[in-house]
């Protein structure tokens, strides 16, 4: 089966995975913030800009638990964490679709 977004759509190279597994999600809050996603990309229009070139995806687990809300830009392996629905807007349109980091809710990792 293929991977599709949180519109039902097939999913692009380019996408956000958000963590919905029980360490990230233990208070269904991710959820809550997909769903908030979903209606202000409805509401400001940003449906159609998305087609074919970015996507955001709900994953089950994205093997890097860690107790708070993470999400993964793909193809880029780059990881960002606690963020609200805005902020998961600003990350896909900025990194996923424009390719530019959001730096101030990456999460950096130790060499």
């Amino acid at each position: 089966m293929a991977l599709r977004d949180i519109f039902d759509r097939p999913a692009t190279a380019r996408r956000l995975l958000v963590c919905t597994g029980p360490c990230c999600n233990p208070d269904g809050g991710a959820e809550t913030r997909l769903a908030e996603l979903r209606e202000l990309i409805v509401q400001r229009g940003y449906a159609e800009t998305l087609v074919d070139k970015a996507s955001c995806v709900r994953r089950a687990c994205l093997g890097k638990c860690s107790g708070d809300a993470l999400a993964f830009v793909h193809p880029d392996e780059s990881w960002y964490y606690a963020f609200s629905s805005e902020d998961l807007l600003k990350i896909l349109q900025e990194h996923v679709l424009n390719g530019v980091p959001v730096p101030a809710m990456m999460l950096i990792e130790d060499e």
